[in-house]
């Protein structure tokens, strides 16, 4: 492609060239070395083998690249080796880095003379670093050359285009990228988990052939995950392959691991990938027992009591599987259903015991509960004991107040405890058969207040004959020490025996007393703020203590109604707690501003701690006093005159002398 550009030495802002005659000259750029590594370099050399030097003064062109994919890192060379005759120059217009490299050759010393000998060797280089992979392109442009006569002289240049196959190394991309975490799910031991497989998508992104040289798992659990694909390649250019990733927990929990694609890429030879899932397996719990099965030889046959078997959810828990239940012992004691039945994640199954009561005794019974365990391919179990116990007579509860009577205990001082009050329990059966005992099994004290409630005496493995009637000493005994003095507390004695009507209950109330109480020093009524002199000022106080010894008294208003020369001093905020035993003081100020009387009324409320309200209501009083300007009688007068002349006199006499 011929160039026919303006005059160089126009393009040089009046820089000359000096040459005879005319040419053409042709300029051949090639690549040397045609490759590196990205972070490497690559140089370009001129071939000026085929210029007709014959009147050719000098000649400049461009070379334009990407800067993103190469940085000029040496041009000073671009006249390296070049005839002594000459100078060469080359430069970056628009700045460094801004994608174009100039090239001027040119005979600037007088006596001006044309490139010699005729077919020069090469000369001159430009260096670029690579900045990325892939083949770059520079373009050759703005050629230009001039004669000493200032001429054009074309200039010539591979179709004005030059292509350098600079060809980087293997580059590896994938996605997820490396540094993901691959979350395969979750499953019973022994079974795919639910998120598996998973793939992770690996790209070819360099200039060469990428080979994955190794697949490696690592970490604790490592050998619960696993690829069907073998190491592998991708030639340049290639389509993108797959890596499928799947774990098979072989243990109960949160199992981790890691997967390494080894490989010949310069960015990315070590990618690592975090690999999670959990393992299931049942989580069984069976109750620890044992299950008492009470009963008379009269009761409906059989006796029956019941369990559950659950299978608490706890992240890692899975179906519990084939699962059945037997009981070994008495054969009296049968359990149902046997199975095998499934216990669902977060569910539970109740088992039913039941117990022959056709004659009297004492049996057992192990009961062994057993499902499939995964983590060891085999089953798990554990058991819980059943005990029945039939009767052929029973026993009567009685006592003194009757079952279902309330225990009240009245008004107790918040903090006293009271005097105890009591059942006497006795045994109404008369027959003296040795199974007809009243056996006490239990004394309770439930309810929203039981914390107020003290079992002084407990029952508990009392055992009354038949036909003992109560005998006017307590079995039980209760006390009530309140917690504070306004509320009323309930709870419920609850007493067990082996009376098959079942427990005997009896409510308990205690209703909390206070002792508090309020005095005010002065008392309610009219209260004298002073008489008080020209510009003076006064305090009054008004003190009000809580003689009690249990419960705070608060302080809740004070409301002041008066001439503007009475003032509320203090409280300034409500309300105002006064503990027992402790006083606060009301503080009124009377600033007369003239002589007079003043008034106003302080209206105060309090409460106690039941809320009633105290009412605490004055009538102020306040006297401002007027200045006392003393007066002469006439005696006082004429003394005065007197006192006055002689002072008068004893000056005169001083004033002779």
């Amino acid at each position: 492609m011929i160039l026919s550009k303006k005059p160089l030495i126009a393009l040089l802002a009046g820089v000359g060239m000096l040459a005879t005659g005319q040419a053409f000259a042709d300029i051949a750029i090639t690549v040397n070395g045609g490759s590196g590594n990205v972070g490497g370099t690559v140089t370009i050399d001129f071939d000026y083998a085929a210029l007709d030097a014959d009147d050719v003064g000098g000649f400049q062109f461009d070379l334009t690249y990407d800067p993103a994919a190469l940085t000029p890192s040496n041009i000073a060379d671009c006249g390296l080796n070049r005839p002594a005759s000459h100078n060469a120059s080359c430069t970056e217009p628009g700045g460094a880095g801004n994608g174009t490299v100039r090239t001027l050759i040119a005979d600037f010393t007088p006596p001006t003379d044309e490139i010699t000998p005729f077919n020069i060797a090469n000369f001159g280089e430009l260096t670029f670093t690579i900045n990325q992979p892939g083949t770059h392109t520079l373009t050759f442009t703005n050629g230009v050359g001039g004669d000493i006569t200032g001429a054009n002289v074309p200039i010539t240049g591979n179709d004005a285009s030059i292509t350098g196959a600079i060809v980087g190394n293997a580059g590896f991309a994938s996605s997820p990228a490396p540094g993901a975490t691959i979350a395969l799910g979750e499953s019973e031991v022994g079974t795919v988990s639910g998120l598996s497989p998973q793939n992770i998508t690996v790209s070819e992104i360099g200039d060469q052939q990428l080979d994955i040289t190794a697949i490696t798992f690592a970490g604790p659990d490592a050998a619960d995950f696993s690829t069907t694909v073998a190491p592998f390649s991708i030639a340049d250019g290639g389509a993108d392959a797959i890596v499928d990733v799947s774990c098979t927990p072989s243990s109960r929990g949160f199992l981790t691991a890691t997967v390494e694609l080894t490989n010949n890429s310069v960015n990315a030879p070590a990618p690592v990938y975090d690999l999670t899932c959990a393992g299931l397996s049942p989580n069984v719990v069976v109750p620890a027992g044992p299950v008492a099965i009470n009963g008379l030889t009269i009761d409906p046959n059989p006796l029956t009591g019941t369990f559950d078997v659950t299978n608490p959810d706890d992240d890692f828990t899975s179906d519990a599987l084939n699962v059945t239940a037997a009981a070994v012992g008495d054969a009296e004691i049968t359990v149902a259903p046997a199975g095998p039945l499934t216990i669902a994640t977060a569910g539970s199954q109740t088992f039913t015991a039941s117990c022959d009561n056709t004659a009297a005794g004492n049996f057992t019974s192990t009961i062994t509960i057993t499902w499939d365990d995964p983590v060891s391919g085999g089953t798990l179990n554990d058991t819980i004991d059943v005990n029945c116990t039939v009767i052929d007579e029973v026993a009567e509860y009685e006592s003194v107040p009757p079952a279902g009577s309330t225990l009240d205990f009245g008004a107790v001082l918040n903090g006293d405890t009271s005097a105890p009050l009591g059942v006497d329990i006795g045994n109404s059966n008369t027959d003296a058969t040795p199974n007809a005992d009243l056996t006490i099994s239990a004394a309770t004290i439930t309810g929203p207040d039981a914390a107020v409630f003290t079992l002084l005496t407990d029952p508990t493995g009392d055992v009354i004959p038949a036909g003992q009637a109560p005998d006017g000493t307590d079995n039980a005994e209760v006390t009530c020490t309140p917690t504070d003095g306004f509320s009323t507390f309930t709870a419920t004695l609850t007493i067990s025996s082996n009376d098959p009507d079942g427990d005997a209950t009896y409510p308990l109330t205690c209703d909390g007393d206070s002792d508090a109480a309020l005095v005010s020093d002065p008392v309610p009524g009219t209260v004298s703020l002073g008489i008080i002199g020209p510009g003076g000022s006064a305090d009054t106080t008004i003190t009000l203590t809580n003689t009690g010894t249990t419960d705070d008294i608060s302080l809740d208003s004070c409301t002041l109604t008066a001439d503007p020369e009475i003032t509320l001093v203090s409280p300034v905020a409500f309300p105002v707690a006064i503990a027992p035993g402790a006083s606060t003081d009301i503080v009124l100020n009377c600033t007369p501003g003239s002589p007079g009387t003043f008034t106003g009324t302080l209206a105060c409320e309090a409460s106690d701690v039941q809320g009633t309200l105290i009412p605490l209501n004055y009538d102020l009083i306040c006297s401002g006093q007027a200045v006392e300007v003393p007066t002469l009688s006439r005696l006082g007068l004429l003394a005065m005159i007197m006192a006055l002349m002689a002072v008068g006199f004893i000056g005169f006499r001083l004033r002779q002398n």
